[in-house]
């Protein structure tokens, strides 16, 4: 298979339409005891589910597939990253104007489904960023000062756009409208692409705003997490250190163009 990051970005249907169409998106590298009841959640709810299988060695999108998820296929495992843009590709070619990304190992709600949908409807044009309460169980103590520091690398590199929105700069369960995500020029392929589209889509004028969410965190014995707390960390410092450097030297460079938003949906 390809390099999904290597190919071109297609013009999507979605950019045509006046009514969203939203699908969830689903990444995965072997969360085989979680994924499935996953998409069952989000399809109890007439979403249809594209899943990502990045490279799974084990029976993670067999059993999705049952499940009722169409399963895009990695040869290899390539990032999760990759996988995003992957699945917003295949989701453009679909036809889907929204992808709802969700996390395999069962800590995103299905239950906050709904909220994301009344969202997108109010606001198609919106990038709406899962945010999680501070005060949730079992939250590793790493994890709680990365996201802290993540969100301040957000705001040094965005202040001005964010206008007083403080997102999650690093929960997974998002609104994407696709059409514009996939001309912002992405080069993460790893944890890393989902700050850098926080801070591109705010450069180009892609409204982001929080929307509260619930989570689940496992007991540390029962978690399944591919987040190398060095390396990742260290690749999405890097990430921030080149976007506030671009951002320095903007009176040099032509600062980034505004995208064309989707249509609004007409008034009921």
């Amino acid at each position: 298979m390809p390099d999904p990051a290597s190919e071109p970005v297609r013009d999507s249907a979605s950019s045509s339409r006046t009514t969203p169409v939203p699908c969830v998106l689903i990444p995965t590298y072997n969360n085989a005891a979680t994924v499935a009841d996953v998409v069952s959640a989000a399809r109890k709810l007439d979403l249809p589910v594209l899943l990502v299988d990045d490279g799974c060695t084990d029976d993670s999108a067999s059993r999705a597939e049952s499940a009722g998820a169409e399963v895009i296929r990695h040869s290899h495992n390539l990032g999760k990253g990759i996988a995003l843009l992957s699945g917003w590709r295949v989701a453009a070619e679909r036809g889907y104007s929204h992808a709802i990304s969700m996390d395999a190992d069962g800590q995103h709600l299905a239950s906050d489904l709904p909220s994301f949908l009344a969202a997108i409807e109010r606001e198609p044009a919106t990038l709406w960023a899962g945010t999680r309460p501070h005060n949730s169980e079992n939250v590793p103590r790493s994890a709680r000062f990365g996201r802290r520091f993540s969100d301040f690398m957000l705001w040094a590199a965005a202040a001005d756009e964010l206008d007083g929105e403080r997102p999650d700069s690093q929960c997974g369960f998002r609104a994407y409208p696709i059409a514009q995500v996939l001309e912002l020029g992405l080069r993460g392929k790893r944890y890393e692409l989902e700050m850098e589209v926080l801070v591109k889509a705010l450069w180009h004028q892609v409204r982001v705003r929080a929307l509260p969410i619930s989570v689940y965190y496992p007991p540390t014995e029962e978690r399944v997490s591919h987040f190398h707390t060095r390396f990742d960390n260290a690749r999405i410092v890097g990430v921030y250190t080149r976007l506030m450097l671009m951002r320095l030297f903007w009176p040099i460079f032509r600062p980034p163009r505004a995208l064309q938003a989707p249509p609004e949906a007409p008034p009921d």
